[in-house]
């Protein structure tokens, strides 16, 4: 975990780490950060993680373990008497399937505590949503998915985290779900056509039967069912339903900014696609 100069509990990571993480944390540690290891799948050690804290930054990696890992935070936040609690949801609505279900149980945790806690609730993230496409593209010069023609209100992560930040160093209303997105919602054939100006050269949107794209994820990228059901699939399908379509002002309402548009992200990332 991540103390901030102002006591703030960032992200809880486990990872083995690389130089670039290193130059990261020597960075941090100049800025005058303390940096402190908390392993979310040993809660034993969070309570020495949460000493000198102010708030926490609650998020875990996507996967089956995400309620066990947060209660464990929540749970160690509670004794220390650190609050509030800003937890990482989602704008996209997910009705109540597997990965929504493990959320749910977390902030049903949150709920129970009695600490302050509020939501930081991203639509769909650019670099998430589009970056994973890089290879694809420049391979076959195609994007492939099974969205139909399901609208997406996709954010930058920098719009994202700015809110993030907003919130910690703010009051958030308590339970609140602040939902933050791009200013327009797209489908993703017209992301394609906005991506294929940008590039300079044609570039398709696939859409296949679910079935399909999930056979498709496991073949190339390695992924079991299951992690291409809570990565990947899950968020396709609630774009096609029209889950994501949503655009809100709360970006420029928490940080004085309006969000970054697509055109702009997609030019200030054009290289990835090359």
């Amino acid at each position: 975990m991540l103390v901030s100069p102002a006591g703030f509990l960032l992200p809880a990571i486990r990872f083995e780490r690389s130089s670039r993480e290193r130059s990261r944390g020597v960075a941090l540690e100049a800025a005058g950060a303390e940096l402190v290891v908390g392993d979310m799948d040993r809660p034993e050690t969070l309570p020495a993680a949460l000493v000198g804290v102010g708030r926490v930054f609650l998020v875990s990696p996507m996967d089956d373990r995400i309620e066990v890992r947060e209660r464990a935070v929540i749970t160690a936040a509670k004794a220390a008497g650190v609050e509030p609690v800003i937890k990482l949801y989602g704008a996209v609505k997910h009705r109540e399937d597997p990965l929504d279900r493990l959320h749910l149980a977390s902030i049903a945790a949150l709920r129970d505590s009695g600490l302050r806690w509020a939501l930081l609730s991203p639509n769909s993230v650019m670099e998430t949503s589009l970056l994973s496409q890089a290879e694809s593209i420049k391979r076959t010069g195609a994007m492939w998915g099974c969205a139909g023609d399901g609208r997406i209100g996709l954010i930058a992560a920098d719009d994202a985290a700015a809110a993030g930040v907003a919130l910690l160093c703010g009051e958030p209303e308590p339970e609140h779900s602040y939902e933050v997105t791009g200013p327009q919602a797209l489908n993703m054939t017209e992301i394609a056509q906005r991506l294929s100006l940008v590039l300079g050269r044609e570039v398709a949107y696939n859409d296949l039967p679910e079935d399909e794209f999930r056979d498709l994820l496991i073949q190339q990228s390695g992924m079991t069912p299951e992690q291409a059901e809570i990565g990947v699939i899950a968020h396709v399908r609630a774009w096609k339903r029209g889950d994501a379509n949503l655009v809100t002002n709360t970006v420029t309402e928490l940080t004085g900014r309006d969000s970054m548009p697509l055109d702009e992200w997609l030019h200030s990332h054009r290289a990835a696609f090359v």
